[in-house]
């Protein structure tokens, strides 16, 4: 099932995780590991207002090398003095970020699961373009808009859930 955009977005230092276990043979992530108690912040918003892409990069045209930029593009309606703690945050750390989509898929043999993909594997996610705004009109929007970017040796990997899966919500706040 397909309703588009994205859902959540779940943030955390790139110290706090300990480790990540990609299965070779599906690419898809099989476990997470936290540091201690460390556990990922929730970034919610609207329906509508966050959105993931990804372009292809050529870091070297001579040998083909290509690395890929994933951007995850969030807009919060409603200026919050939490949430701009929350965004200075991420601007001053390295990071790394779940994003929950809003597709879920359905397995015959293991019910639904939400989808979702790891961002930060290779290299920490920063904040790019941050803006805070008042809007002038009632319809204008008064909050934040930015944008969460890494850039990878190739696409974001999945995360694989379900009952043989990563928790996600047990590495949530």
């Amino acid at each position: 099932i397909n309703r588009g955009g994205i859902k959540k977005v779940y943030i955390a230092n790139r110290g706090d995780v300990a480790s990540v276990t990609v299965d070779p043979a599906t690419g898809l992530i099989t476990a997470i590991t936290m540091n201690g108690e460390a556990k990922f912040a929730t970034w919610e918003f609207r329906p509508g207002t966050g959105s993931f892409s990804t372009a292809a990069d050529s870091t070297d045209t001579a040998i083909g090398n290509y690395g890929m930029t994933a951007t995850v593009a969030l807009q919060f309606t409603k200026a919050e003095a939490t949430k701009r703690l929350e965004i200075q945050s991420a601007i001053n750390a390295d990071s790394v970020v779940i994003v929950e989509t809003n597709y879920v898929n359905k397995a015959a043999d293991d019910g639904e699961w939400a989808q979702y993909l790891y961002l930060g594997y290779d290299n920490p996610v920063y904040v790019d373009s941050p803006v805070m705004q008042s809007g002038t009109a009632a319809a204008d929007l008064s909050g934040f808009t930015l944008n969460l970017v890494e850039t990878e040796y190739e696409f974001p990997h999945f995360i694989k859930t379900g009952s043989d899966g990563v928790d996600v919500p047990a590495l949530v706040k």
